[in-house]
């Protein structure tokens, strides 16, 4: 068994998880190819998706997605990825798992998404999985809220170590054999999936109601740290520090710029105050945002 395991991990969190799966798989003998698509300069800055996908993923029986939940969805980036697989054949395999991790407020559609766009390329989906994690708002040293900090850790060794055991148990099933698991991964109420088409769109609340990116010139130093870890690669440093040319990729707010900055010269032109008290109202279950689902982690179809 081959498998090639594909993330998104703008926080980190998601890669954590492709590790853990790595190493489960290949503790049992299978052979594994792990990539991380976050800043990759030949996806965002050339934005060729399908001449990254040809000259990046090796052949493979099984392919892994990973992607963060963001605002109840699949990352749209990860949406476009899959949109541009190729269709099984030539070293491309016909299985696919996708998974994510998500921040302990909502799963949201995003294992409902992934596994219709993965059918949609040709390829059967024999299971997905749903880690939780640290959510990457409240990573952020200006919102006390801190929602499931130090997740993912051990306690998800057993859920990724069953994945990995069903994972090894197709290498005996001729892969046309294989049963397609897609409407297991529709497991949210009928309330969440219309909160989450209806009210949630990612893109547009990117561009209307999240925070603008800001730099404080005088403050930088220039070192460019920014722009080596921006998810999108949308960030340039030069002479007059940070700036973002037109053309380039929108912000998805990872906030790895702010983050990483050792001059606090970058920040979100947010109220700090009022986020975190909707990060703290949605973590105690509250409002419009919680789907107060069980369980929190878990691997698809779940068996009884």
């Amino acid at each position: 068994m081959k498998a090639a395991i594909i993330v998104f991990s703008p926080s980190g969190n998601t890669l954590k998880v492709g590790r853990m799966l790595a190493k489960s798989l290949t503790d049992q003998k299978a052979r594994v190819q792990l990539v991380n698509m976050a800043g990759d300069e030949k996806l965002f800055g050339r934005r060729d998706i399908g001449g990254y996908l040809e000259e990046t993923v090796e052949g493979h029986d099984l392919l892994c997605l990973g992607s963060p939940v963001y605002a109840h969805h699949l990352h749209y980036n990860v949406q476009d990825v899959i949109k541009a697989l190729p269709k099984p054949g030539n070293g491309w395999g016909r299985l696919a798992v996708p998974f994510v991790t998500w921040g302990g407020i909502n799963s949201g559609v995003a294992l409902e998404e992934a596994a219709r766009l993965l059918k949609a390329s040709g390829r059967t989906v024999v299971s997905g999985m749903k880690i939780n994690s640290f959510h990457c708002l409240s990573k952020l040293k200006q919102i006390k809220t801190k929602v499931n900090q130090g997740l993912p850790g051990d306690e998800a060794w057993p859920i990724i170590e069953d994945l990995a055991r069903r994972i090894i148990r197709l290498d005996k099933v001729r892969p046309e054999d294989c049963l397609d698991v897609s409407r297991a991964l529709s497991y949210q109420s009928r309330k969440v999936k219309i909160k989450a088409r209806v009210i949630f769109r990612e893109k547009f609340w990117q561009r209307h109601m999240y925070p603008r990116l800001i730099f404080d010139r005088e403050k930088c130093n220039g070192c460019g740290a920014c722009a080596r870890v921006c998810s999108v690669q949308r960030i340039e440093v030069n002479g007059q520090g940070p700036s973002i040319p037109k053309g380039k990729p929108e912000c998805i707010h990872c906030a790895r710029c702010m983050a990483v900055c050792p001059a606090g010269a970058i920040d979100f032109d947010a109220d700090w105050e009022r986020w975190d008290r909707l990060l703290k109202k949605a973590a105690a279950g509250l409002g419009l945002l919680p789907s107060n689902e069980a369980p929190k982690s878990a691997v698809y179809p779940i068996l009884s």
